[in-house]
């Protein structure tokens, strides 16, 4: 009844309550440790089965990761070693050119 009367327009429309769709949820904390302690131990059981198979499975490729892992660290050992050479030639090339008058620096 109240819809098909006509209301005169207003500034100020009333704010409807906000609902929100909250559902509690219950915690069980003997039941979350119980499951947890089933998958540490179905994992495990697992990793004891399955660990020699994946050594013969991954030898191959760890052996080979290895060697380029020590094939990198020798290419940035010796990047290093180049580097500083560069860096202690040109500091001696720029102290030369001081020291000879070259270029005009703070005296």
């Amino acid at each position: 009844m109240e819809s098909s009367i006509m209301r005169l327009p207003t500034l100020f429309k009333q704010q409807k309550n906000r609902t929100y769709s909250y559902e509690p949820r219950y915690y069980n904390e003997r039941k979350e440790r119980i499951e947890r302690l089933q998958r540490d131990k179905e994992a495990r059981e697992n990793t004891s089965q399955d660990s020699k198979d994946y050594f013969r499975r991954n030898a191959a490729r760890s052996f080979r990761e290895d060697w380029r892992r020590k094939k990198s660290q020798a290419q940035d050992k010796n990047r290093r070693i180049r580097f500083f050479v560069i860096l202690i030639f040109l500091f001696l090339m720029f102290y030369a050119a001081v020291q000879s008058g070259f270029i005009q620096f703070i005296q």
